[in-house]
């Protein structure tokens, strides 16, 4: 499943329409109605996050491939960098995308351990 397929599938599961989606994630009609559509298939990651937390996931939800095999059940790809996961789980669990100063702040910090990391291997 794409972005798209996974934000109507949350919506419909929510029992939402268009309209209610956008009530509850202060994102307008046609801009949710575009990014389903995948004719907006790369929405801001401040717009993915508003997403996954109005649709009560996590922001990996959004990083993981859908296994069909599974019974539907999301199961992480293994293309996606770790390092991406790492940083994004970091985001979520801080609330950082609702405070610009404490995105900044752990961004930073991020980088400054990573850089680090690097310099010692």
């Amino acid at each position: 499943m794409d972005l798209g397929q996974k934000l109507r599938f949350l919506r419909e599961q929510k029992g939402w329409t268009l309209a209610e989606a956008s009530e509850q994630t202060g994102i307008s009609i046609s801009h949710l109605s575009a990014i389903e559509k995948g004719t907006r298939p790369n929405p801001s990651y401040f717009l993915v996050a508003k997403l996954a937390e109005a649709y009560g996931v996590p922001l990996t939800y959004f990083l993981e491939s859908f296994d069909e095999q599974s019974g539907g059940t999301p199961s992480v790809a293994s293309e996606t960098p770790t390092a991406y996961q790492e940083i994004a789980r970091r985001l979520a669990e801080e609330h950082a995308l609702d405070d610009p100063s404490k995105l900044l702040e752990l961004l930073a910090e991020y980088l400054r351990d990573r850089s680090t990391k690097y310099d010692h291997d």
